[in-house]
């Protein structure tokens, strides 16, 4: 059994020494998905001790690290896929590594990782609004909204996963044949997100990108750790409660 937490956990686990404490022999995996967020936030810049913090934390639990993406490490579920460690984050662990010791981000580096930060932030930004937009199109011919919560909508949400996982491996693997309980937790979750977008006002978040795909890493028996009411009450609302840590 592992357990996975968001990136919010990770900052209070830096900043809270009895939270730290209590949970600091519980397997909790550090993920790739949490070393990226955290390399790529402003926070480096303007509240460097709160992130220091957290990478540290990281490093306490580096035993226990999952370095893959989250769809590649979906891949290797399926499959052997070589996913060279080094060459593919490398950059990102030596960093991380020398900001846990007390490096800074030099003075003439700021201006061109502030736009780096930019530029993924509209990336985000974007793919949230075509996904919006797509969502209103689909509300606006929903003639009963209960009738289309029933509607199983599983594969399509399978065939979406599976889109990631084309593009996370450039085409090299698919997911057909592959067991969908080994991700019960995501599948369950995207798909009841899906559904609340096309059935009520809710609007995807940049971020949201970050908080469905860490829940590739969690199978069953592991638990989930997130204090982020919003994705407490998707996950439960899908029925996978049973994943949750309650703190």
């Amino acid at each position: 059994m592992k357990i996975i937490a968001d990136t919010n956990i990770w900052y209070g686990l830096g900043q809270d020494e009895n939270l730290f404490a209590k949970v600091k022999k519980d397997p909790i995996a550090p993920t790739f998905a949490n070393i990226h967020e955290l390399s790529k936030s402003e926070n480096l810049i303007d509240k460097e001790d709160l992130s220091r913090s957290a990478i540290q934390m990281l490093f306490k639990f580096k035993e226990n690290t999952i370095y893959e993406p989250p769809f590649i490490y979906l891949t290797k579920l399926k499959q052997e896929y070589k996913y060279d460690i080094i060459s593919e984050i490398g950059h990102w662990l030596e960093f991380t590594s020398k900001f846990a010791v007390g490096h800074s981000i030099s003075p003439d580096k700021l201006e061109e990782f502030k736009q780096e930060i930019l530029a993924g932030r509209e990336s985000l930004e974007e793919v949230a609004k075509l996904f919006n937009n797509e969502a209103e199109n689909i509300r606006n011919r929903i003639l009963d909204k209960k009738a289309h919560k029933k509607i199983d909508t599983y594969q399509i949400t399978a065939e979406f996963i599976n889109f990631c996982v084309e593009q996370s491996t450039k085409g090299k693997v698919n997911i057909d044949g592959f067991e969908l309980g080994n991700i019960e937790l995501l599948v369950k979750t995207l798909d009841h997100f899906f559904k609340t977008l096309e059935t009520s006002h809710m609007k995807v978040q940049a971020n949201d990108w970050y908080d469905f795909a860490i829940l590739a890493y969690v199978q069953p028996g592991d638990k989930y750790w997130t204090r982020e009411k919003r994705w407490q009450n998707l996950i439960n609302d899908a029925g996978c409660g049973h994943y949750l840590i309650t703190d």
